[in-house]
């Protein structure tokens, strides 16, 4: 079985302010971190790039033999575009996609490793985690699903599929999803967070 993790990391950050791909935390910007995990439970890791994409892809250097990265020339017209290119990418080439954003810094490997478990029990096609109160990213979609994916357009996600499947999902409980680095508030907040997923 083969799991691609595609990463999504197109967005300009307006809220914010900055890059938020390129905010550190634990000595690692976003965007490191999220593909440093990626690379732990996948050889098959996709890097979408949009607004910013010179700057982000000097830190991505250090993987550059590790993993694939392509531009979202369309990337302002919302996340749906970089989910319908990347999946178009790895479509061949993947049993399940595991889609990520590179601003929920608490994503670990175990989290990843649990959903590629869960999926290959094969009671559901799609693995999602579970914040407390509701399902989000990251989501695993069996290739089943993967013309639907790559026919998003516009600010349509992958939380659509949520909605529309409900009956299809298993879930993994992954408390700290809820936060994400949105706005300067957020940033403040990170600050004071330790990773309670930090591996031993």
């Amino acid at each position: 079985m083969n799991i691609s993790i595609l990463i999504l990391a197109a967005g300009n950050s307006s809220r914010l302010g900055q890059p938020k791909q390129l905010v550190e935390f634990e000595g690692q910007t976003l965007i490191e971190r999220i593909t440093q995990t990626a690379l732990s439970v996948s050889e098959e890791v996709l890097v979408v790039l949009g607004a910013n994409m010179g700057l982000i892809k000097l830190k991505l250097s250090v993987f550059s033999n590790q993993i694939s990265i392509i531009e979202n020339p369309d990337w302002q017209q919302g996340m749906g575009t970089s989910i319908s290119v990347g999946v178009e990418n790895l479509a061949q080439k993947s049993d399940g996609i595991i889609i990520l954003l590179s601003d929920q810094p608490f994503i670990s490997q175990v989290l990843l490793q649990n959903m590629v478990q869960t999926f290959a029990e094969k009671k559901y096609p799609i693995v999602a985690c579970d914040y407390g109160n509701q399902l989000g990213v990251p989501i695993l979609f069996d290739k089943s699903f993967f013309t639907e994916l790559k026919n998003l357009q516009g600010e349509q996600g992958a939380k659509i599929f949520l909605k529309k499947y409900s009956n299809k999902i298993s879930s993994i409980e992954f408390k700290d999803g809820f936060f994400d680095i949105d706005t300067p508030e957020d940033l403040q907040k990170l600050k004071s967070f330790t990773n309670k997923y930090t591996e031993e």
